[in-house]
């Protein structure tokens, strides 16, 4: 082998993890891929969101949907390169309004089927800002213009 013990990470930018039936992430390997751009963690039985990959700064798109997920970390605005954040068929009850407020690149949020409130149609962020924000929720689409 001609990788060196001394490795702090691993080279890659895609990670797929579905259909494992995960009930957690090794926050170690996790850790090991620093360059990872894109991380799909669906169809897997997590029960709480991964605080692991708020930590892994080039991370532009997140998949966690059909998982057992209920709610998001405060870490969660940490994640300062996300574009896109993929929840569908989860059993989240609330979505904090910081979610999209503090994340500036967020362009992206899907939230189908989960157990949010009927009165869960505002997402956060001025429509000056949010131009090309798209997201859905529920059986509607809309996008923020």
């Amino acid at each position: 082998s001609t990788q060196s013990s001394g490795s702090s990470g691993i080279n890659a930018e895609y990670g797929i993890l579905t259909h494992n039936n995960m009930e957690h992430v090794d926050v170690k390997t996790m850790l090991k891929l620093k360059e990872l751009t894109d991380l799909q963690l669906g169809y897997n039985a997590l029960k709480c969101f991964p605080a692991v990959v708020t930590r892994m700064e080039k991370l532009e798109e997140l998949s966690l949907i059909h998982n057992q997920i209920s709610i998001l970390p405060d870490e969660v605005v940490q994640m300062r390169s996300l574009e896109k954040l993929h929840l569908d068929n989860n059993v989240l009850t609330e979505l904090p309004e910081y979610v999209t407020m503090q994340l500036p690149q967020l362009r992206a949020l899907t939230l189908e089927n989960n157990k949010l409130a009927p009165n869960t149609t505002q997402v956060g962020g001025s429509r000056k800002t949010r131009s090309k924000f798209y997201y859905k929720i529920g059986v509607t689409d809309a996008s923020i213009a």
